[in-house]
């Protein structure tokens, strides 16, 4: 048997190290080597084969309606979360025409540049290109936006970039004419 000195070298050692170390070999001395490996354990046993389980029609239906249930939540979710609460109209103007044709004009808060963003949403009126117009003593004043209008509802973003204090009311006309289709 080798002595301790052999195996660590002459490292210095604190002298309660060194004891620890000399009572740990003698009892590794004592105990002699581990017994010989049995022949049966030298070659390992082979894994066993692994079971696929089937997955049941049943549940993926289950699945898949969980899996759609959830998609519809998240997107709810998102929804609220990403709607911005100021982008409420501080301000709704119903229009109505002899025809029958309304419409409903949302104004929302001025920016910073001093536009009034709106919201026009026109229903019934014959498709063909129109303009937004602020009157003033019942006359066109001032005009904020040409658009198309198309079979049945047409939602349209619009703005004025005026002071709307000095404005009495509101009007939509055929493009080119000054004859009102739409009024407040």
């Amino acid at each position: 048997m080798k002595d301790l000195r052999d195996i660590i070298g002459d490292d210095e050692l604190e002298p309660g190290e060194l004891a620890r170390l000399e009572r740990v070999h003698a009892l590794l001395e004592q105990a002699g080597p581990p017994p010989e490996l049995s022949p049966a354990l030298a070659d390992a046993p082979e894994p066993p084969k692994a079971r696929v389980l089937p997955f049941p029609r049943r549940y993926r239906y289950t699945a898949a309606t969980a899996a759609a249930a959830a998609a519809v939540a998240l997107f709810g979710v998102g929804y609220v979360v990403g709607t911005d609460p100021g982008e409420k109209p501080v301000q709704t103007i119903a229009m109505t025409g002899k025809t029958g044709a309304s419409a409903q004009l949302d104004l929302f808060e001025m920016d910073a540049a001093g536009n009034w963003p709106m919201e026009l949403r026109v229903q019934d009126l014959p498709a063909g290109k129109y303009e937004l117009w602020l009157t003033r003593a019942g006359n066109l004043a001032d005009p904020c936006g040409v658009f198309a209008v198309g079979p049945g509802k047409t939602t349209v973003p619009l703005n004025a970039p005026y002071d709307l204090r000095e404005y009495d009311g509101w009007v939509v006309v055929p493009r080119g004419s000054e004859q009102p289709v739409l009024t407040t």
